[in-house]
């Protein structure tokens, strides 16, 4: 990793978000996808809050900073991403912001 790289991951984890290499995202995608044995996800069945939930797991936020930049409590978070993988066809919370890092990329 270049050094200039290793120094924007350490500020975006010091900000509580996520760092994957786009490597590893694309590992997890693709493992997801074998996994739901042809299950169509299809983000339009989302609720408003659950997509606006997606959007913030997939910049690397945690359930206690998205509920307090929604102004929500953290288990309501909790319960809209349980939502929100069940609608998704998602097994864990891991996987949500990998799949929409790839709906992106298909554009």
């Amino acid at each position: 990793m270049e050094p200039e790289d290793l120094l924007t991951s350490l500020k975006t984890a010091a900000h509580g978000r996520a760092v994957l290499r786009d490597s590893f995202v694309g590992m997890l995608a693709h493992a997801s996808r074998a996994d739901q044995h042809g299950a169509l996800a299809d983000q339009s069945a989302l609720t408003s809050r659950e997509q606006a939930i997606l959007t913030h797991l997939a910049q690397g936020k945690g359930s206690k900073l998205i509920a307090r930049e929604l102004g929500i409590a953290g288990e309501t978070v909790k319960v809209h991403v349980k939502h929100m993988l069940k609608k998704l066809h998602l097994r864990s919370r891991v996987e949500a912001p990998v799949w929409a890092v790839e709906q992106t990329r298909k554009g």
